[in-house]
């Protein structure tokens, strides 16, 4: 997924993301709100070629960005 500038993900919330469009996969994560197992989705990669790898749990509607080091 591309975007501009990695500043955005920090006001993408979930219903912003076609989850559809997103690949995704299972991860080992679990959810901080009711403890389920969170996907991983493909990682967001901005203008500057940084790397962020999401997590997000469909039950709770949240995702959360993880820069990549």
């Amino acid at each position: 997924m591309k975007i501009e500038k990695a500043g955005d993900l920090m006001f993408m919330t979930y219903y912003m993301i076609d989850w559809k469009k997103v690949r995704q996969e299972s991860s080992e994560v679990r959810c901080a709100d009711c403890g389920r197992q969170m996907n991983r989705a493909e990682p967001a990669i901005d203008s500057k070629g940084q790397r962020f790898d999401g997590y997000v749990c469909h039950d709770d509607k949240s995702v959360i960005w993880v820069k990549a080091s």
